[in-house]
């Protein structure tokens, strides 16, 4: 009877070890790896991580390790170590890298969660254009994010003094008029547009391209359309504003988008091609301007086409990743209605949500936001094609001859239309 009563303690011990370890299992914490270009930029990177860490209360289980990475060499860094079997468990890219992704397996498949979620129901507050950029075999691979349309943000102080009005803005031809009058060089330039070899380039030099009338290829994206009158306009005009009539200033070839905004903030130019995020981060670079109150937006200039740049970015969840569950919490707590809102609040930043960017008050009634808003209808995508990383490499290079004046214009651009033709030639 002792000997029984000895060995039920024991189990019973046993037991109740089991389920103290157990217990203590299911609260270890699982660290995800969480990796957005944001990250190294002010005043997003404090947005980020305040996100994050109220993540991290709302799930004591879950640890969010933040890498940050450059935006112009995140797809680089990612397609690296993802193929490596490694990899942030949640990234953040431009939706227009998307299909490179996609072609490689380099994106989860998140039907499953969605479908858990409540399917078409749970996906009803997107903008359908966006939630089918993020499908690829009509599986969502990804989650839509920032959504914005490309504007000309403005000094208002610098365009009083000029007896400019940028309001009354219509055509390319009045917007070269107003960059002579705002251009008083070496002290300020009218306007700068990115010329380095980063992603931002595309979102600013397109509205030329395809208000001109031209394009980049065909429209089944055979072959290359920068042969054609429009393409060969726009570009001249684009380019000349550097080497001829000189409202751009000197070295735009190695400027990148931050680098354009430091010359906004710092009055060096009097404009530039922005979206949502230009008022906040210029204040940040520089909080004397008074960002909020001295800049303003309008549309951009038309030719022939009214049309703009639609600037849409995805989360992706990393195949690799150990923890899908605790991924795909993190996935759905980015994108949700709360944090979308909170974003544009903290970071002026309109999102892919309708339910956010078509009904908060606080979007309705911002100056910029407003604007950006009215022109999301006149939004026009580059082409979603896994070639495109290396077709924009290639204009950017022609861009880049014809301003230093390495090359003229046309034997530039005809360079480049040779080139992007042989690329697309190897897709087969």
């Amino acid at each position: 009877m002792k000997w029984f009563r000895i060995s039920s303690y024991v189990v019973l011990g046993m037991v109740v070890l089991i389920g103290f370890s157990t217990f203590v299992s299911a609260q270890e914490k699982v660290t995800l790896r969480f990796s957005d270009w944001h990250l190294t930029e002010s005043p997003w990177d404090k947005t980020l991580a305040d996100a994050m860490a109220l993540f991290e209360k709302r799930n004591p289980n879950i640890k969010i390790a933040l890498e940050p990475v450059s935006y112009k060499e995140k797809e680089t860094k990612y397609t690296v170590e993802l193929a490596a079997g490694k990899g942030p468990d949640i990234f953040h890219v431009h939706a227009f890298s998307l299909p490179m992704f996609f072609d490689k397996g380099f994106a989860m498949d998140l039907t499953t969660f969605i479908d858990k979620e409540g399917g078409a129901k749970f996906l009803e507050p997107w903008y359908p254009l966006c939630m089918n950029m993020m499908k690829h075999k009509g599986k969502v691979r990804a989650m839509p994010g920032d959504y914005m349309s490309m504007v000309l943000v403005y000094n208002t102080e610098l365009f009083k003094a000029a007896g400019l009005d940028a309001k009354k803005l219509k055509t390319w031809e009045e917007f070269l008029e107003y960059n002579k009058k705002l251009t008083k060089a070496p002290e300020r330039w009218g306007i700068a547009l990115p010329g380095a070899k980063d992603p931002g380039f595309e979102l600013r030099f397109s509205p030329f391209v395809w208000s001109f009338g031209g394009d980049y290829l065909t429209k089944d994206y055979k072959k290359s359309a920068l042969d054609s009158k429009e393409a060969k306009e726009a570009f001249t005009f684009f380019i000349e504003l550097y080497t001829k009539h000189k409202v751009m200033p000197p070295g735009v070839t190695s400027m990148n988008p931050q680098d354009v905004r430091t010359q906004l903030a710092h009055r060096k130019i009097a404009w530039e091609i922005g979206s949502g995020w230009t008022a906040p981060i210029v204040n940040a670079i520089n909080p004397e301007l008074k960002a909020f109150d001295v800049l303003d937006a309008v549309p951009l200039p038309v030719k022939k086409n009214k049309v703009t740049t639609i600037w849409l970015s995805s989360w992706v969840m990393s195949p690799n990743t150990k923890h899908p569950k605790e991924a795909w919490e993190l996935m759905k707590f980015i994108t949700s209605k709360e944090m979308e809102l909170n974003w544009f609040v903290k970071n002026r930043v309109t999102s892919s949500r309708k339910d956010v960017s078509e009904k908060a008050p606080e979007i309705l009634n911002d100056k910029f936001a407003s604007v950006i808003a009215s022109q999301l209808p006149y939004g026009k995508v580059v082409p979603q094609i896994p070639q495109w990383p290396e077709i924009v490499d290639t204009f950017t290079t022609a861009v880049q001859e014809a301003m230093t004046e390495m090359k003229p214009p046309e034997k530039a651009l005809a360079d480049a239309h040779e080139r992007i033709n042989g690329i697309l030639a190897r897709k087969k």
